[in-house]
């Protein structure tokens, strides 16, 4: 044992191979250690490790798996979560590699000047205070990094909470940079945090409206434009300039309005397949898509708006004119293609179309729309109409019947 461990010593520092050699004891207890480290069977066992082993004490093999694979989840570990902030880390990266190119660069610089001005005596008091003032700001600077740091993460948190689906979070940073640009306008970092801060706003706009044109419950509808509400439009559209309260109501009226005949005409796109098998179906499905999504348009749109006015009352008939006329361009195309079957004869088909129409027109009644007008002027009283005065009062009539 003393060669073995006369051989060790001569890998040690200095230091320690003279400690070691001058304390007695200290080399019979390395002796003893060295000693049971050989005659451990167990520890220096290289046999393979089996599920079945009924050893209960580890072998140095075994140890070195474990650990090289603790080390190999750590790692995944820490790329899983280095992928998920890599924009952060970054940008943050930039920022740190901006202050150290300032403090390698600048301060040199600045002290091998001073130094200069020291050594050939000319104490220019103008210098004296260009040094005074650049290390108060860097010092400044220095002792306030983490709150720096901070605000140049903005964009980046507010691009976060966008996606997250935090809406209301990335208006509360937009509202804390436009502070920081008031307080502070001739710093140009701020006005560079709002300008990213304004894109990454107007991809939410964007994501919100398109969002618009998908079948969505009225409460998401709500919050939609709770938090359009908020926003300044006029950064968002360029064809808006100096928007007063009522006029960017209008606007969002409009937005919604048109979300939603998108919303609807792209369902009706879905019936295309059915005019191949029955054009009959095609119709009748048509109709019934105009009852459920037009009342239900409506519906949002006054929860929402809350108002009844002239210019409201102009929207909405604009709003269901524009649908009207492109039911009745697919009624004038496919209805004449209609023909005789076994059960029901050409009349009883228009038959059932006037009575889903009439449904429909009654539907909508209720927000002082007038469609039924606008199909019969279109159907029935049209150089080339399809359905005759008669049709049309025949089955008003049914309808009054049933409703009473």
């Amino acid at each position: 044992m003393s060669i073995l461990l006369s051989t060790l010593l001569e890998e040690l520092p200095s230091e320690l191979s003279n400690y070691l050699n001058n304390d007695p004891q200290l080399q019979s207890s390395c002796n003893q250690y060295l000693l049971d480290l050989l005659v451990n069977d167990d520890l220096l066992s290289t046999e393979t490790f089996t599920t079945t082993t009924t050893s209960k004490n580890k072998t140095l093999i075994e140890e070195i798996a474990e650990l090289d694979e603790s080390q190999r989840n750590i790692n995944v570990e820490l790329s899983s979560i280095t992928n998920e902030n890599r924009d952060l880390i970054l940008e943050i990266s930039d920022d740190l590699n901006n202050v150290e190119t300032s403090f390698k660069l600048e301060y040199p610089q600045e002290v091998e000047s001073m130094l200069k001005t020291l050594e050939q005596g000319n104490f220019h008091i103008n210098i004296n205070e260009k040094l005074t003032s650049n290390i108060k700001v860097n010092n400044s600077i220095l002792s306030k990094i983490d709150s720096v740091l901070d605000f140049l993460e903005l964009p980046t948190l507010c691009k976060v909470c966008i996606l997250q689906g935090n809406y209301l979070e990335s208006l509360e940073i937009s509202i804390l940079v436009q502070a920081l640009v008031i307080r502070f306008p001739k710093l140009v970092i701020f006005q560079q945090i709002h300008h990213q801060v304004e894109q990454e706003l107007k991809l939410m706009v964007k994501g919100l409206i398109k969002l618009l044109n998908t079948n969505l419950k009225q409460n998401n509808v709500l919050k939609i434009f709770h938090i359009l509400s908020k926003l300044d439009l006029t950064n968002f559209n360029s064809s808006i300039h100096n928007t007063s309260s009522s006029q960017k109501d209008k606007f969002l009226k409009i937005i919604y309005l048109n979300a939603r005949f998108k919303f609807i005409t792209n369902e009706l796109g879905t019936l295309k397949p059915l005019i191949k098998f029955n054009k009959l179906t095609y119709l009748k499905r048509f109709i019934e898509i105009y009852r459920e999504f037009i009342f239900s348009s409506l519906s949002m749109y006054h929860s929402i708006f809350n108002s009844s006015t002239d210019e409201d009352l102009l929207l909405i008939n604009q709003f269901v004119r524009n649908l009207a006329q492109i039911l009745c361009d697919e009624i004038r195309v496919y209805l004449p293609q209609i023909d005789d079957s076994d059960e029901f004869d050409v009349q009883s088909q228009k038959d059932g179309l006037i009575l889903q129409i009439i449904y429909l027109c009654k539907s909508l009644a209720n927000y002082n729309i007038d469609l039924e007008s606008i199909i019969i002027s279109d159907l029935c009283f049209s150089e080339k109409s399809l359905f005759e005065e008669e049709d049309w009062l025949r089955n008003l009539v049914k309808v009054k019947k049933i409703r009473s």
